[in-house]
């Protein structure tokens, strides 16, 4: 009827529905935004199912405009109610993560004896000693932090740690991983520097970095006490094929290792790591020839800044990462949704033959060492090639005439139990036996290159 005004509750639902179609226009030049503008067009492909999503929404609320009012309420309640739900069950997994992460996992392990102790716990304790320990800082928790980065007037990017410190690093199968940093800050007696030759150079992630196990039992000083060789480890946890690179230019070339081993963990090198090191414009400047930040001259200016960095860390209150709440972050986490295609892009090939060919400048050999992560044996994998695209991925590297060491088929695939070479079968890095393993594999299957 001309002249009666439409009950509130009708206006409430196409204020809604104008919410709806804002919020799929945000959605869709996000991920616009996103793709070609941060990632330059490298996230093009995996970005599609976003924008399918937004104009589905957009075209589904417009078509919504058209229908009763009374259905068209009942779309705007059904939505939130669905909407509610997602969020509210987001917040359960959130607090219950939260609080299993609290809880003494000795308590699933009885007769394991495991330190509950925090790792600021266990750092007061040591100074309480006399000990001057600080915990590990690694490069990819520099990227993000934007106070960090501009609070320089010049940017500087430190790929190494503290130097001649005690590092608490983690804590996987009850023990804390505590070493001695060397002069540069990694995981190494401080004398492996002076070595005039190097055999062996280590370049990876929290694997090669030594995660979770005793000063000693890391894959470097397995290999060192397995050849007798020069043996230097820059590995530190987070690390992707793009700061590896420009670990491998700041830290290699000076030495000119004989063989140096390229770890690559299947678990997130491509999907998570490159994906985020490339939009740091710093680091794609390391695929320029002759670049170069010089940190080995730089050591006492980096311990001042991740000095400071890790003291505005403890000044900073913990607080919940709401962004990753707004995303249903840890709910999609549980669902396994939060998983990315692996990608092997153009950059990754780029990146893998200006580190064959800077090493081989100098008389070296490079070696591309497969590491693989728990869930290819934790689930009922049938097809090994296939999964993390470890096939395609390796045929790539092979194709660029660098060697390859399958720690899958050279190693786990032959062991009785491949779980038990993680901390109580769980979801975690390698046990000191497994990296003994790995070591003495790795070893075995450069020098079996080298005979050929």
């Amino acid at each position: 009827m001309a002249g009666v005004a439409l009950p509130k509750r009708f206006w409430y639902a196409k204020i809604m529905i104008g919410l709806f179609l804002v919020g799929g226009l945000y959605f869709l030049a996000y991920s616009y935004g996103r793709a070609e503008l941060i990632y330059h067009g490298h996230e093009s492909a995996s970005v599609q199912k976003y924008y399918l999503i937004a104009v589905v929404g957009i075209v589904f609320w417009s078509a919504v405009l058209f229908l009763s009012h009374e259905t068209q309420l009942a779309l705007v309640l059904i939505t939130k109610s669905i909407i509610f739900a997602f969020y509210l069950i987001e917040g359960i997994v959130f607090l219950t993560l939260s609080f299993s992460a609290s809880q003494p996992l000795k308590e699933n392990h009885s007769g394991i004896f495991f330190d509950t102790r925090s790792k600021q716990e266990v750092i007061k304790d040591f100074k309480d000693q006399g000990i001057d320990a600080v915990t590990s800082v690694h490069p990819w928790a520099l990227i993000d932090d934007y106070d960090f980065l501009n609070s320089m007037t010049t940017p500087l990017l430190p790929l190494g740690g503290i130097a001649n410190k005690t590092v608490v690093h983690c804590n996987e199968s009850g023990h804390y991983a505590v070493y001695q940093s060397d002069r540069f800050g990694f995981n190494n007696p401080d004398f492996v520097w002076g070595h005039k030759m190097i055999d062996w150079f280590l370049i990876g992630d929290s694997f090669v970095h030594g995660a979770c196990v005793s000063e000693g039992f890391d894959i470097a000083s397995q290999i060192r006490l397995q050849t007798g060789g020069s043996v230097i480890n820059v590995g530190s946890s987070g690390n992707g094929p793009l700061i590896e690179l420009a670990t491998l230019t700041e830290y290699a070339e000076d030495q000119k290792p004989k063989h140096v081993l390229w770890f690559y963990y299947e678990g997130n090198d491509l999907e998570r790591n490159l994906r985020k090191e490339k939009k740091s414009q710093l680091l794609m400047q390391y695929l320029e020839s002759g670049f170069s930040q010089r940190l080995r001259a730089k050591q006492p200016k980096i311990d001042t800044l991740l000095l400071n960095y890790i003291s505005q860390q403890k000044q900073r209150k913990e607080a919940v990462d709401y962004k990753r709440l707004l995303r249903l972050f840890h709910l999609r986490e549980r669902l396994g949704l939060n998983r990315l295609v692996v990608n092997v892009e153009p950059l990754f090939i780029e990146i893998m033959s200006h580190a064959r060919d800077r090493v081989r400048k100098w008389g070296g050999e490079l070696y591309f060492i497969y590491v693989p992560e728990f869930y290819r044996y934790a689930g009922d994998i049938k097809d090994h090639d296939g999964y993390r695209k470890r096939k395609l991925v390796i045929d790539t590297v092979e194709a660029l005439g660098i060697p390859v060491v399958d720690l899958h088929q050279d190693f786990f695939s032959n062991a009785v139990d491949p779980l038990s070479f993680f901390p109580l079968k769980m979801a975690k890095h390698y046990t000191a036996q497994g990296y003994q393993q790995v070591a003495k594999t790795v070893v075995n299957q450069v020098n079996l290159f080298s005979h050929h």
